[in-house]
């Protein structure tokens, strides 16, 4: 399996930099004990990929990938060859701008999705594109591995188990275990007169 990116902003690991920098610095990090003690000088990122995201609607709709719409970049954060979390860049305005940065599980079940997909005589040989799909409303963030004409879709962290495990998936397996759990939420959502549920 080949991984192919997009391209990336020029100035995106310029503009990453001074943010990872700070973090270090600060050392607030208590919950990832490999980014606090990460020395700056031993610190990598991956190449850039895709946020992508779908909505309870666009599930609920029977809307699929290609309806999904582009978010943020990420790239993954390494210290000696570790990785310790997932930065964020937000396009704003024709420019990029520091997002976020994620110390929780996602970088490293994002690591382990894809040894599990290089793994797997359904891509061997191929050549597909990382990106990660987001849909926010059910906890869902899966790792997507798109080729011409076909996508593989593997669930990772947070991901409730019900939703699926971390397996490869087609489009189409995938949409059919969310479409009922996006349709039951937009239910509770449409019920819901307190307007308190999704703020």
């Amino acid at each position: 399996m080949q991984l192919t990116y997009p391209k990336a902003p020029s100035n995106g690991v310029q503009t990453l930099r001074p943010a990872l920098q700070a973090a270090l610095q600060t050392q607030g990090f208590g919950a990832n004990r490999q980014f606090a003690s990460a020395a700056p000088a031993k610190i990598s990122l991956s190449e850039a990929y895709r946020g992508y995201s779908l909505s309870l609607d666009d599930l609920s709709q029977g809307k699929g990938l290609h309806d999904a719409r582009i978010g943020d970049w990420h790239y993954l954060v390494f210290a000696d060859g570790v990785t310790i979390a997932d930065a964020q860049l937000a396009e704003v305005r024709g420019h990029v701008e520091f997002a976020s940065l994620n110390h929780g599980t996602h970088a490293a079940a994002t690591v382990g999705a894809l040894k599990l997909a290089e793994q797997s005589p359904q891509l061997h040989g191929k050549s597909v594109e990382l990106r990660v799909l987001f849909v926010s409303a059910l906890h869902v963030v899966v790792m997507w591995l798109h080729a011409d004409g076909e996508d593989v879709l593997i669930p990772i962290e947070p991901t409730p188990k019900e939703l699926g495990g971390t397996r490869l998936y087609s489009e189409a397996a995938l949409l059919a275990l969310l479409k009922p759990a996006a349709d039951k939420a937009r239910q509770r959502f449409d019920a819901d007169t307190s307007g308190l549920l999704g703020s």
